[in-house]
């Protein structure tokens, strides 16, 4: 997990306070830091439009906070990988993007690699007649024709599930159209489509390259430090106002 961590130095506003005001202090301590732990939260998802190309939903949902507590007085901006549901944690395409490195497989590069189809150097990257969602990402419903071509047992997100023997599967599946060409040096590596006829097509669709590293991109922790600079003390009077006034 990839975090921000949010500190502020209240030792001006403390000198002049009454000890009425310095019991309120913790609270509003934490109110403050809250605010601002959220407003950092929505300007690194702002950023990220600018940063990359169509980030998905999914990847803008990977950025929350922390909430600080009476107990911890401590809030963050959090790149998560443990609060996600399903498919590949926000962490693993994320942290190469904000430290820099090499980015997580997907499951279905997983499942190649495990195959013994694509080398663990490698990353599977879409060829120019590829269909992309709107996001620039290769669409589930392919992923799933060219994995079941392949026989590999994959779990992408939109797969019916029937028994090997239906009827329905037999009705529904069409002669296989996607492989991987082993021993042939003068094919690209990848997964390539043959439409069985001459005037069907022949073309690769997902390349296999080699795996580059990242350069750092999304700045978390100066972008988190940038809000708290500019916002800090108007935040922490305003939490301060609203604590005074409840008691």
């Amino acid at each position: 997990m990839l975090s921000a961590h949010i500190d502020i130095d209240l030792s001006r506003f403390e000198a002049k306070m009454t000890s009425v005001q310095r019991e309120l202090l913790p609270k509003a301590e934490v109110l403050a830091l809250n605010w601002l732990a959220y407003d950092a939260m929505r300007e690194v998802k702002a950023r990220m439009k600018t940063v990359f190309d169509r980030p998905t939903p999914y990847a803008v949902r990977g950025i929350v906070y922390d909430n600080a507590t009476l107990a911890n007085r401590n809030s963050a901006v959090v790149a998560t990988g443990d609060r996600t549901k399903g498919g590949l944690p926000a962490t693993a395409f994320l942290g190469p993007e904000i430290e820099g490195g090499m980015r997580g497989h997907k499951a279905f590069e997983q499942q190649l690699i495990g195959r013994g189809l694509m080398r663990r150097n490698e990353v599977a990257v879409p060829a120019r007649q590829t269909p992309l969602d709107r996001y620039g990402n290769m669409t589930q419903g392919f992923l799933n024709r060219v994995m079941r071509d392949l026989k590999i047992d994959y779990r992408g997100s939109g797969t019916t599930r029937v028994s090997k023997d239906s009827k329905r599967r037999k009705r529904k599946a069409k002669a296989y159209q996607f492989f991987v060409p082993e021993g042939r040096s003068d094919l690209a590596r990848g997964i390539w489509f043959s439409g069985r006829a001459p005037d069907r097509g022949f073309y690769p669709v997902i390349l296999f390259v080699t795996a580059t590293a990242y350069t750092e991109r999304l700045k978390l922790n100066e972008i988190v430090a940038e809000v708290v600079r500019a916002k800090m003390d108007r935040t922490f009077e305003r939490a301060f106002r609203k604590t005074f006034a409840k008691h």
